[in-house]
């Protein structure tokens, strides 16, 4: 097993679509029996009742929780990639790893999704082979790409994707080496990079900011818990919330740090309510962020149905209804929708839909597989857009699809 696999594994083993709205143009006219395969939904009633963690709810549906079309495909198969929503409506997707016998072998390749003719065409590859990576779309419309591993280890490499030329160039190098991190874009347009696995495939520490301006990364504040798989998000009075995630040694984490993005400085919050790790989260319209899935050490065997909220004004984790279906390693498959409900479409094949009102999780169609470490992107029309992902025998996919 090479340094790349061994890496990998603790991505996939340590580590690491929808507004229902009025239905835009389809890409095509689905065939009857298609048509006929899609879930018919029923209606869901408003509760004022508190919900009770004791109590039991059988799967709720709603009338119109939006529809799947029939698979594209992507030029190359991947999972762990990323897919950044450019400022003209297209979708870069890059990186990711494919599968070669026994091995997982992170790749450079990038191709760009267009909505107008729903088709995937290759553009420029980055300059180095990348998984584990992040991507943060700049006020200047470039794309930053940082870290990853890359061909045997974490790397401290980073590159801008440039849309009008179609091409990737490299950038200033990280401070320190690392993989499994998040990426923040800042009020202030600069870029929080926190978190990760370090090249001792130890927690890294270390902040980090990129400065477009200057094209520069310096050293921040240092997280009070070195984690990676872990989630950060930004919240509206500009700082960054961080939680969950693995320490290492197989240690999940209930930890939760509010970054102070004046002063650079982590300070804890509130405790989830169980560890969590490979979940997502995601900021809500009222400023509240909904936390849903992932596991504990168990990995595989420990996947979550549980879902929580973290309340800014109290700065305390509050437990809600559960998902219907367990789900873990999709911390880039949920997105908020136009209507403020939020779209969950990774880590298990049946989509639901996140009622922000009532505070429950709705059923709606379902995938033909898993798609572990898959991607939602909302498009600028409404639609979702979900790439890739792989199944259980860790097979990537170049399929994807489009949820009205």
């Amino acid at each position: 097993m090479n340094a790349l696999t061994r890496s990998l594994t603790t991505l996939l083993s340590l580590s690491v679509l929808i507004a229902c709205t009025s239905a835009p143009k389809p890409a095509e006219t689905p065939k009857p029996a298609e048509t006929a395969a899609l879930t018919q939904a029923g209606v869901i009633q408003p509760t004022k009742q508190v919900l009770s963690l004791a109590t039991t709810f059988p799967p709720p549906t709603i009338t119109d929780s939006g529809h799947l079309w029939p698979p594209l495909r992507m030029n190359t198969k991947r999972a762990a990639h990323t897919a950044t929503l450019l400022p003209d409506g297209r979708v870069l997707i890059a990186g990711g790893f494919r599968k070669e016998v026994m091995s997982e072998v992170a790749i450079a390749s990038a191709e760009i999704y267009d909505p107008e003719t729903d088709t995937f065409t290759p553009t420029g590859d980055m300059n180095e082979a990348r998984v584990g990576h992040t991507a943060t779309l700049l006020p200047n419309g470039q794309v930053l790409i940082v870290g990853g591993w890359g061909v045997s280890r974490q790397t401290s490499t980073a590159e801008l994707y440039d849309p009008q030329t179609g091409k990737f160039h490299y950038t200033a190098s990280l401070v320190a080496p690392r993989a499994g991190m998040t990426a923040t874009l800042l009020k202030n347009e600069q870029v929080l990079i926190a978190g990760g696995e370090s090249a001792n495939h130890t927690p890294q520490l270390i902040a980090e900011i990129y400065d477009p301006a200057t094209h520069t990364f310096t050293q921040s504040g240092s997280l009070n818990h070195g984690r990676f798989a872990h989630t950060a998000t930004l919240l509206n009075d500009g700082n960054v919330l961080l939680m969950g995630g693995n320490s290492g040694n197989n240690t999940v984490l209930a930890s939760a740090e509010i970054y102070h993005s004046t002063t650079g400085k982590f300070t804890d919050t509130g405790h989830l309510n169980m560890v969590r790790h490979k979940h997502a989260a995601v900021l809500l319209q009222d400023g509240n962020v909904l936390v849903i899935g992932g596991s504990n050490q168990n990995d595989w065997r420990g996947k979550y149905t549980s879902a929580e909220i973290y309340y800014i004004n109290t700065g305390t984790f509050t437990q809600i209804a559960d998902l219907n279906r367990e789900r873990f390693k999709l911390a880039d498959a949920a997105v908020l929708l136009n209507n403020g409900n939020v779209l969950v479409g990774g880590g298990n094949r049946q989509v639901e839909i996140f009622d922000a009102q009532n505070q429950r999780f709705i059923l709606g169609e379902k995938l033909d597989n898993d798609y572990y470490s898959s991607v939602l992107t909302l498009l600028k029309d409404g639609r979702v857009l979900i790439t890739g992902g792989y199944d259980s025998k860790i097979q990537p996919s170049d399929k994807a699809w489009i949820y009205n």
